[in-house]
């Protein structure tokens, strides 16, 4: 019999990428949610013979059409988006930030998004796309990672609602490969001695989970679902120091190697500048104090052989972009 898997958000890079490998998989059809069906972002899909429908995140009622007859749901929620969204600097209360305001409007569409899944009758499988609360990592000294916070509320949510956390899975996707091209903070930055060098938020230097998240995705949210529940998947391609990082860069690139320039928290913020910079700060120095090796997290390689799950490296990615583009913005 032919499943049904209801992606949210296809158009975006986690949910295309789910996209690209169910339309791959025998027995699966596909369903893709947006807010605007008729945006021309959405015609590849439906020349792919994916089933488009609208859906709107704040209205529960919508989402529960969406999800109507779904075997697997893929549930991902934009938190970044909303922050560069002029009109949501209107709707700001006095004295409140954009990022808590994203937050708050996270966490609501995310709780509509689960309460919706929770109400259909032929779900198997709910994967959501998730992470870690640094506030919790770091006990409280770093609460502003809010895109972190929310993703973790949601979570937590999921979990109170027993009929979908008995068939929920999340990945927790690791930094993204593409987020040079948004955030200076996360390339190679120019030192006075020409060489390129990573600045790191603190003192300390962990290897941290690298994504190729357009790429990979796919193949983390199908191992999800087809294991048993109650799985989190630590998604990643590489896992590397900022100074095996930069090493990688460099190399490719063909500049000097300036390895990784520490710097303080507030440096760091000063450095990227809002809305974003106070938490990539956060989140950067709080991930250098997390232990990825902590029991209960499902590796890419640990996934059982049958079901496989491929993955891309740092430079594999690399390799495949165009380096003028890079040393432009550099």
């Amino acid at each position: 019999m032919t499943k049904l898997i209801v992606i949210l958000g296809i158009t975006g890079t986690q949910g295309a990428s789910v996209a690209d490998v169910f339309l791959q998989e025998p027995g699966w059809k596909l369903r893709g949610v947006t807010r605007d069906a008729s945006r021309a972002s959405t015609t590849y899909w439906k020349q792919k013979g994916v089933e488009i429908v609208e859906a709107d995140l704040d209205k529960q009622e919508s989402l529960e059409a969406a999800f109507e007859g779904a075997n697997a749901i893929f549930g991902n929620i934009d938190s970044i988006g909303p922050m560069y969204d002029p009109y949501n600097y209107g709707k700001l209360r006095p004295g409140q930030t954009i990022n808590e305001f994203c937050y708050e409007l996270e966490v609501k569409r995310g709780k509509n998004m689960a309460n919706a899944a929770a109400t259909v009758d032929t779900l198997e499988r709910f994967v959501f796309s998730g992470l870690p609360s640094i506030k919790l990592v770091t006990n409280g000294k770093y609460p502003h990672a809010y895109h972190f916070e929310a993703k973790a509320a949601i979570m937590a949510h999921i979990k109170s609602l027993p009929s979908l956390a008995a068939k929920t899975s999340e990945v927790q996707l690791g930094e993204f490969a593409t987020n040079w091209k948004s955030w200076r903070s996360r390339r190679p930055v120019k030192q006075e001695d020409g060489s390129y060098a990573f600045l790191v938020p603190g003192d300390r230097d962990v290897p941290m989970p690298i994504t190729v998240q357009r790429k990979d995705t796919g193949y983390f949210v199908r191992a999800l679902v087809l294991m048993p529940p109650g799985k989190v998947l630590l998604g990643y391609g590489s896992f590397l120091s900022h100074a095996d990082f930069n090493r990688v860069w460099t190399r490719i690139l063909g500049v000097p190697d300036g390895g990784v320039k520490h710097i303080t928290v507030e440096e760091f913020i000063n450095f990227e500048g809002p809305p974003l910079g106070i938490e990539l700060a956060e989140a950067v120095a709080g991930l250098m104090q997390f232990d990825m090796d902590t029991p209960g997290f499902l590796h890419p390689h640990e996934v059982p052989e049958e079901i496989g799950c491929p993955t891309t490296s740092i430079e594999e990615y690399l390799k495949s972009e165009d380096f003028s583009s890079m040393m432009e913005v550099l």
